[in-house]
């Protein structure tokens, strides 16, 4: 990152926004504050080895406070600002974090100063270090740290976001991030030309890892997104070549497009199916030949508008991650001309361990493994990992590592398949699968995803553990089947309403076609309010926290099982 900084001087590096307008620092700039942001926690007395904990949202200071952390031979353990008062004083506790930075007032309440946390600093302290100065003595400090760094250095410690239990802390080393980013330029054709827009939480491996240091190492620009609830304008403005992204986002923007299909005149609505269709028959013709004329008639009239509402227009690809990616949604992107490369990886894997490429992409599947990643399936279908990607361990849990680390092997939890190309696929996750009374086996992503297609489901989740069997909680569309005037009022009164269940009845019964009977949906309940992450039910990646929504629904889930006794 250094040696960029030399190398690029005082070519834009990175954007964000402030008062409406996007301003930018230099890469020569960027080096600056993270150099002056190191010296001031060397005076602050942070030493080598400490562990800094950096609790803000994604910020411009979040990023040099990162960098400055690792050049002061410390390391970083980041927080989601989302987390809750408890979690963060766990993370604090486990970490031993001798000083904290965090972006204001609100954030710091979460923090206590006890042993052994002893000094929180604000964004607002940050930007002052920034602006000041460096003497040479701390420069000669600063030297010294960085020639005592080694690739097994410790570089982080990041906290699981806790879908299966307590979060714990991942220890990654500077050769984890450094040989990752690495190997993923081996694939993925990235330079100094390249915008890529960020908005996922640093916090997170994948944005970290992915959306920071592959493009910062690439020299590519990076433009700070004002938030998901701005991501769709952000698009627009920045027009980015390159994107990040997590299912749930793209099933978002997938349902944006068609709600805004389904308000157009008829002759509008048969057109956009007509050219969808012209470009999914694009994907299945492997003759090479250009294509046909009707379909650059309707890219140009249709297809290239959806493209900028969607990806801003100049995108070369969105990489998924986190969690499936629908096949229906994959499909569509694909077909309007917009390619999701869909990837996969752990915090423990240093985010990506696979992922599709421009190169070389098979549907349905999380791609082939990185460059020096090893993968294999065990007997019972758990994929293992071997290679740079592997972490250190978890801290001071011993336990747990010996658990998830066999020799040089870790073992991911998450069951797949390889096939002969090497392209794997994601099943479910080992802690997921469910086992019913009757031990039969149920993998419930596959069945949420086949729920999850309609166009007025909004999110399911599938539950059958020790029950006799499998049953579903569904969130509907509630504003979509407002929309289409198919079902208005107050959602807690139409999720009891025979009419709007006959409605999903239906849905459940096609989904349940083609499944063994052990795996079918018996019952389902329709919820009025979807998960939601303040409520503790989603990840602050938007995955789902089974154990919590189970728990918050446990009445409603026991009363599916016992209507059917009645």
């Amino acid at each position: 990152m250094l040696g960029h900084v030399r190398d690029y001087g005082e070519r834009p590096y990175l954007h964000y926004v402030i008062g409406g307008a996007w301003q930018q620092l230099s890469w020569a700039e960027f080096g600056r504050c993270s150099l002056r942001v190191a010296a001031a926690l060397v005076n602050a007395g942070v030493r080598a080895g400490d562990r800094v904990v950096l609790l803000a949202e994604n910020r411009p200071e979040w990023l040099y406070t990162d960098l400055a952390i690792q050049v002061a031979g410390a390391v970083t353990v980041p927080i989601y600002p989302t987390s809750t008062a408890a979690t963060v004083r766990h993370i604090v506790r486990g970490a031993a974090a001798k000083l904290a930075v965090t972006s204001g007032a609100d954030l710091a309440a979460k923090l206590e100063l006890e042993d052994p946390l002893r000094r929180v600093v604000l964004m607002d302290e940050v930007a002052v270090w920034a602006a000041t100065p460096l003497d040479p003595a701390a420069f000669t400090e600063l030297e010294r740290r960085l020639n005592a760094l080694r690739p097994g250095t410790l570089a982080t410690v990041i906290y699981t976001s806790g879908t299966t239990g307590a979060p714990k802390g991942v220890m990654l080393a500077q050769r984890n991030l450094v040989e990752m980013a690495a190997h993923a330029l081996e694939v993925f054709n990235l330079g100094p030309n390249d915008q890529i827009l960020s908005y996922l939480p640093y916090s997170h491996v994948m944005e970290r890892v992915d959306g920071v240091f592959v493009p910062s190492m690439a020299g590519a620009s990076i433009w700070l997104s004002r938030g998901i609830d701005h991501l769709a304008e952000d698009i627009v403005d920045v027009r980015p070549t390159v994107m990040l992204g997590v299912p749930r986002v793209f099933e978002k923007a997938f349902d944006a497009v068609h709600d805004q299909v389904r308000r157009q005149p008829t002759w509008k609505r048969a057109l956009f199916r007509v050219a969808v269709d012209q470009g999914r028959r694009r994907l299945s013709d492997h003759s090479g030949n250009s294509p046909g004329l009707l379909l650059r008639i309707l890219d140009r009239l249709v297809l290239n508008a959806v493209r900028e509402r969607v990806s801003g227009g100049r995108l070369r690809f969105f990489i998924s991650g986190g969690a499936p990616l629908s096949e229906q949604v994959e499909e569509f992107f694909w077909a309007v001309g917009v390619k999701i490369l869909q990837g996969w990886g752990l915090t423990e894997s240093t985010a990506a361990v696979s992922s599709n490429t421009e190169t070389a992409h098979r549907y349905r599947t999380v791609g082939r493994a990185l460059p020096g990643t090893e993968v294999i399936a065990t007997e019972d279908g758990e994929l293992l990992v071997r290679g740079p990607a592997v972490m250190v361990g978890y801290l001071n849990d011993p336990t747990a590592t010996a658990e998830a680390l066999a020799g040089a092997w870790l073992h991911t939890g998450d069951i797949g398949a390889i096939d002969p190309s090497g392209f794997i696929t994601i099943t479910d996750r080992k802690k997921d699968v469910i086992k019913t009374a009757g031990g039969k086996y149920v993998a419930p992503q596959p069945i949420e995803a086949r729920l999850s297609a309609h166009r007025f489901v909004a999110a399911t989740l599938v539950i059958g553990d020790q029950r006799p069997y499998a049953v579903a909680l569904i969130v509907p569309d509630w504003a979509g089947l407002a929309a289409d005037g198919l079902f208005t009022g107050d959602p807690a009164l139409l999720a009891q309403d025979e009419r709007v269940h006959a409605f999903f009845q239906s849905w459940v019964d096609e989904c349940n076609s083609g499944l063994a009977t052990f795996e079918t949906i018996k019952r389902f309940a329709l919820l009025s309010q979807d998960f939601s992450e303040e409520a503790g039910e989603l990840t602050p990646t938007l995955k789902p926290k089974r154990r919590l929504i189970t728990e918050h629904h446990r009445e409603l889930i026991d009363g599916l099982y016992m209507a059917a006794r009645v």
